[in-house]
């Protein structure tokens, strides 16, 4: 189940990468960008198809709901929203954005956030609670390359899907875990605290919605899905699994085939890390409106010459 849906996810942000090259492969060069004979009616300009196919650059502001091994042993939200799971730092996003077809625009992020999860109230809301709880906090680094697609001419709604490399720091991190004796049936609980690092590739696949609010400036709304592709260790978000040489107690916790023995000798199938984040993107661009104004003004002298 895990590797289908990996699979699915993989190929999706693939399709939507190599949309916008099959689409422009059908066009010339002298006819990638192509521009209306006609009044736009919202703005009065000669534009293209879209308004909102153009260079441009954004900034965005979101919010951030991470999912992963220190939050579940199974999909995301399982036991409900968790409000530990949820970063009030989140994540501020520099795009670059350059046009590459009628209908689709590459998009250049580098994003910074907080990430952090923390388990424990739900183990603790559990018909048998459970003390083998984890947690941590980190700081995310993350350079991404995408393609924003707008299907619908002189509208704002577009489809998204990207890949990206993140780099987690995690700052703090406490796992607690049940440790069996050699020769003996008893186990003691441990706990390893501290922090260390992981780094991960991942897709991106999300919608969004863009308005136009003065000749350049733009502002919108954007929900998306970020998943690991891989959760191995020093390959996560949170730290788990974990190899011995990432912690002072040197042991290993967790596997590199994402399961593991919780404190009932159980092993659970988990999601691999990621996060959903909601947003607000604030963009300014130019490519569009220059041109604009050069149409403009060409179509007015024709028109006086007439």
């Amino acid at each position: 189940m895990k590797s289908f849906r990996h699979r699915l996810l993989l190929l999706l942000g693939l399709i939507l990468l190599g949309l916008p090259v099959m689409m422009a492969a059908k066009k010339s060069p002298t006819t990638r960008v192509v521009w209306n004979e006609k009044q736009n009616k919202r703005t009065g300009l000669y534009t293209t198809n879209n308004y909102f196919i153009s260079n441009g650059v954004s900034v965005n502001l979101n919010a951030m709901y991470y999912f992963g091994d220190v939050d579940n042993e199974g999909m995301a939200f399982s036991g409900g929203f968790n409000s530990d799971n949820l970063s009030y730092g989140g994540s501020i996003v520099l795009g670059n954005h350059m046009p590459i077809s009628r209908h689709c625009n590459m998009r250049y992020t580098l994003m910074v956030g907080t990430l952090n999860g923390n388990n424990k109230a739900k183990f603790d809301r559990l018909a048998e609670p459970r003390d083998d709880y984890r947690k941590f906090q980190s700081v995310l680094l993350q350079p991404a390359v995408g393609v924003e697609c707008y299907p619908f001419s002189n509208a704002g709604f577009y489809v998204y899907g990207g890949l990206a490399l993140t780099m987690s720091f995690i700052t703090n991190y406490e796992f607690y875990y049940y440790a069996r004796h050699e020769g003996t049936s008893q186990k003691t609980r441990e706990v390893v605290r501290g922090k260390t690092f992981g780094f991960l590739p991942m897709v991106q696949v999300g919608i969004g919605y863009t308005w136009k609010l003065v000749e350049q400036w733009t502002i919108g709304v954007e929900i998306m899905l970020q998943e690991g592709l891989v959760d191995t260790k020093y390959m996560n978000l949170d730290g788990w699994p974990m190899a011995a040489s990432q912690n002072s107690a040197g042991v290993d916790l967790g596997t590199s085939f994402g399961t593991y023995v919780n404190r009932y000798g159980k092993k659970d199938i988990h999601w691999n890390d990621g996060w959903f984040q909601v947003g607000i993107t604030i963009g300014y661009h130019w490519r569009n409106c220059e041109r604009c104004r050069i149409l403009n003004n060409y179509q007015n002298i024709r028109g006086r010459r007439r």
